[in-house]
């Protein structure tokens, strides 16, 4: 069933430079409504009727609620991006543990996990700065084949030599596997769309009942109402750009993977 966001919940995942002006288009069209709604309803008043009797007061109320909306939601998105960030240096710690004990295995088994754990940060450094767009399942596919290549590798020297060492490098590469599986759901959990479509609707009943008022009182302020429309605007583009890990200006920085794989070829300094 096709929505009439549907266009909106599109541009969202296109371009957050049409979807402002698309939003601010929108929610202008609603209070211009309400002016009109309101300079009508003024026109039809008798002399002796009053036009603002509780008016103010009861819009105030639904400003005020939409803003604490609005101001949750924020958080709400804003909690999932630094859950992202923060995933991906908990992923990064994990990988890097996971080489150091390969190394201390050393051998050519120990080598040859090394270097497969390299190429695993690889691969999950692609998936982390990955575009809209990129082929997000060959990503996921190719960090699973790895893994399981990796754990074949381990698989006999486990059971040959199970020192605390190797046991410790079991544990290490489940932990990083692990990191892997709450790393893809931290980017794929996201602000639920049935929020922000009510909280899209608030925003639209809101400004077309301002617009209502200014139209009881026969002019509106088109300096500062342009400028809350702005403000409106931003507060709701933010909450897109949080909600949207591989779009937008607020990336999830994958600047520890990149640390962690300098690390790998950099040896340690002599004491």
């Amino acid at each position: 069933m096709t929505s009439p966001f549907s266009p909106l919940l599109w541009l969202v995942e296109h371009d957050l430079r049409l979807f402002a002006l698309a939003l601010f288009a929108l929610l202008a069209a609603a209070a211009e409504i309400g002016f009109r709604i309101g300079r009508s309803r003024a026109a039809r008043l008798k002399p002796d009727e009053k036009a603002h009797d509780g008016v103010a007061t009861l819009i105030s109320g639904m400003l005020a609620l939409v803003a604490f909306s609005l101001g949750l939601t924020i958080s709400f998105a804003q909690s999932r991006y630094e859950t992202r960030r923060l995933e991906v240096v908990e992923e990064a710690n994990s990988i890097g543990t996971a080489w150091l004990r390969a190394k201390l295995v050393g051998g050519e088994e120990g080598e040859a996990i090394a270097a497969e754990i390299a190429d695993y940060a690889r691969a999950r450094l692609d998936y982390t700065r990955a575009d809209f767009g990129s082929d997000e399942h060959k990503l996921i596919d190719r960090t699973n084949a790895l893994q399981s290549q990796m754990w074949q590798t381990v698989t006999p020297l486990a059971r040959r030599t199970p020192t605390p060492v190797v046991t410790s490098l079991v544990t290490a590469l489940n932990d990083m596997f692990d990191q892997s599986l709450v790393q893809r759901t931290a980017f794929e959990s996201r602000v639920p769309q049935v929020l922000s479509i009510m909280l899209l609707c608030g925003s639209m009943l809101s400004l077309g009942a301002l617009g209502f008022q200014f139209g009881l009182g026969g002019r509106r302020p088109l300096t500062l109402g342009s400028l809350l429309l702005v403000m409106w605007v931003g507060a709701m583009v933010l909450i897109v750009d949080f909600n949207r890990p591989r779009l937008g200006l607020l990336r999830v920085d994958p600047s520890p993977l990149i640390w962690t794989l300098n690390g790998f070829s950099s040896p340690p300094a002599a004491n």
